[in-house]
Parts: C-alpha cells; sequence; structure tokens
C-alpha cells in the first residue's frame, strides 16, 4: 500500500469514528419525532409525535432553563419565573465564560421562555430533521428538547434542558 493510500484510509477511518462518537443515543425514554399529529390535550404516556405534545397546564411557577446551541451563553443555567403565564424574571443562575458578571444577571429577552415556549416549539417542529423530546412518563413537562431544522445547515441546532420546576 503506498504512503498516500495509507493516508487515505487513515483519514477514513477517523471520520468514520470521529462520527460514531457524536452519537449520544443512549436508549433512554427520548421520542424521536419526525410527522406530525393532533392537538395537545394530555401529559404523554408513550412517544408523542411533533404537533402532539401537551401544554404545560400550571400559570404560576419557576424553572431552571439551560440552552444549548451555537451562542455565546451555551449551556449557561438561566432561572426563569413565570406568573399568570407569562415571564416576570429571568437571570442567569451561575457564572460562565460568556456571560459578564454571570450569576444574577438579566438575560436577553429573546431567552424569557416559559415552559409552553419550549412546548410550542417542538410542536411547531413538525418538518424538522431531528427533533428529540425526553419526557418522562407521568411529569407534565419534557425534561428536554433538541431541534435540528436542517441536516444541510450547521449550526442552527437548539436544545432546551428544564429542570428544578417549582409550581406555585
Amino acid at each position: 500500500m503506498s504512503t498516500g493510500s495509507a493516508r487515505a484510509l487513515t483519514v477514513t477511518l477517523l471520520a468514520v469514528l470521529a462520527l460514531g462518537a457524536c452519537s449520544d443515543d443512549d436508549g433512554g425514554d427520548r421520542a424521536t419525532d419526525r410527522s406530525s399529529g393532533g392537538t395537545p390535550s394530555a401529559p404523554p404516556t408513550a412517544s408523542p409525535t411533533a404537533g402532539s405534545y401537551p401544554g404545560f397546564a400550571p400559570e404560576d411557577y419557576t424553572y431552571t432553563l439551560s440552552v444549548g446551541c451555537f451562542c455565546p451563553d451555551a449551556g449557561m443555567p438561566i432561572r426563569i419565573t413565570v406568573e399568570d403565564g407569562q415571564v416576570t424574571g429571568a437571570v442567569y443562575h451561575a457564572e460562565g465564560k460568556g456571560v459578564a458578571q454571570g450569576s444574577g444577571r438579566d438575560v436577553p429577552d429573546y431567552r424569557r421562555l416559559t415552559i409552553d415556549d419550549i412546548i410550542d416549539e417542538a410542536n411547531a417542529a413538525t418538518g424538522a430533521h431531528d427533533l428529540q423530546v425526553d419526557w418522562p412518563e407521568g411529569q407534565d413537562h419534557p425534561s428536554r428538547v433538541f431541534i435540528d431544522q436542517s441536516d444541510r445547515i450547521v449550526d442552527e441546532e437548539v436544545g432546551y434542558t428544564i429542570s428544578d420546576v417549582e409550581v406555585g
């Protein structure tokens, strides 16, 4: 085998290994959707499809949101307060790169999301290349939503992680 052929084979093998390492399929409770469904009405018990995720009923709650995206505040936890279904407060909940002065600083308007806003994005993603929704059985909101609108565009994916929900 020539040096050029060996180098090409090595590059190909490394690319295949790198792509395999990017897989995050842990076999968990994840619904992968690529089709539309009915209207939201009740918490899912199986694997619902895009367009069929139910709304989050509570109007007053706080929760922690982490957004994964190609953006300066990716992964920064945000503590969000919702009253009467509207965001009334949203601040960064920890220090981190990409956010000057870190914890306690108000977030930009586009990060002021209710849980229903995130569910609405999942429902609107009926034509997305990839939609992954982690919605534990018996829970009234998803724990994670990941949307990749197109397989032809790099860095437009967005993921939302919802935690520490306190109703009341």
